[in-house]
């Protein structure tokens, strides 16, 4: 396909007003993040350096990712609104120049972007969302503790804790019982538990391992007990937002541990697995909608038109926002729950390029 003079003119526009409105609008989340946390990163004594190059170079990457689709819709309708307004657009269509063919350069540059946004999400934000949060995790955030832990870590395995400590590393009422044809026939609890971080040694303290047999059990007592068990602390305990730092592999295998496990978090890491997908795509939906609102001059010009797209980006947050809740708390799957708001709006990108100066 041959690039004409109209297609590099505003191919050109969109990826540069995209640009300019994603450093714009990073920059100043940034100031208003770093005004936010400055006193807990100089209270936990994180470095300048760190703060700059790690901290805040990985959340650039970060929110400007997850926010692209909105960005890119801003800044169509910022650079089509003043096209309108300079009254460029009209003798664009009059030449005899169609409406569709007047689209064609936007989309070359949103598959542009739904492709860089997809590698982003995929493979490359995983990368700097573990420096990220390893930051937040050292200088920022309380560490994670957990009371009235239940899980199932194996097929045949039940674990129940009273109370994990993060800053010890310390488990207290430690208990894994192994099932077989639905019958207990191991039982090992401990009243001490310490859990090596880095690895899957364990270290017990007053513990009773029992094995239930049909007619006496047997029974044997530790002061002090070390171990290997098939699960570390890490296993166990961590932030649900630890699945931004896998890629694609990483993520459908971790979920397909935590389906066995029982986990109740699994809707929300299905959630993250379709938004990887749905987000980038919704790019093309709200592409159109923003030209279809601002290829028209309008007597209100650029003000008007940002606040119709302002109003159709809080509609769009709004609605996923909707499907998200109903996701977690009222059993709506996953996938419908990213998807339904691109289907929704595209209903409306339609509508409204039928109505668009033609």
């Amino acid at each position: 396909m041959i690039l004409k003079k109209l297609d590099r003119f505003i191919i050109k526009k969109f990826l540069g007003t995209f640009v300019f409105m994603l450093f714009l609008l990073m920059s100043i989340s940034m100031v208003f993040d770093l005004s936010e946390k400055l006193n807990e990163f100089i209270a936990n004594g994180a470095p300048w350096d760190e703060i700059f190059l790690i901290y805040y170079t990985n959340f650039f990457l970060y929110y400007g990712v997850q926010f692209s689709y909105l960005l890119n819709f801003i800044s169509v309708i910022w650079f089509t609104s003043k096209m309108a307004g300079n009254t460029e657009i009209v003798p664009i269509l009059s030449s005899g120049v169609g409406f569709k063919r007047f689209l064609r350069p936007y989309f070359i540059s949103s598959s542009i972007l739904v492709l860089v946004t997809i590698l982003m999400y995929n493979f490359v934000l995983p990368v700097s969302n573990k420096a990220r949060i390893e930051f937040e995790e050292t200088y920022y955030r309380v560490k994670v503790n957990k009371s009235n832990f239940r899980l199932q870590v194996t097929d045949n395995q039940m674990l129940y804790f009273y109370n994990y400590n993060a800053s010890t590393n310390r488990i207290k009422r430690f208990t894994l019982e192994t099932w077989q044809d639905h019958r207990l026939v191991n039982s090992f609890t401990s009243e001490i538990a310490y859990g090596d971080t880095l690895s899957k040694n364990w270290t017990f303290e007053n513990c009773e391992i029992r094995k239930l047999g049909a007619f006496n059990d047997e029974v044997r007592y530790y002061e002090n007990f070390d171990t290997t068990l098939n699960f570390g602390i890490k296993d166990l305990i961590f932030r649900p937002n630890i699945i931004e730092s896998m890629d694609y592999k990483e993520l459908n295998n971790f979920i397909k541990e935590q389906e066995l496990k029982g986990s109740d978090d699994v809707p929300k890491f299905l959630l993250e697995k379709h938004k990887r997908w749905a987000s980038p795509f919704a790019i093309f939906i709200l592409t159109l909608i923003g030209v279809s609102v601002s290829s028209k001059k309008s007597r209100g010009g650029l003000g008007i038109n940002l606040a119709i797209g302002f109003g159709i980006c809080f509609l769009y947050i709004f609605s996923m926002q909707i499907t998200t809740v109903a996701a977690l708390n009222m059993g709506f799957t996953p996938f419908l729950a990213v998807w339904t708001p691109n289907i929704i709006f595209s209903f409306i990108a339609y509508f409204l390029y039928l109505k668009a100066p033609k």
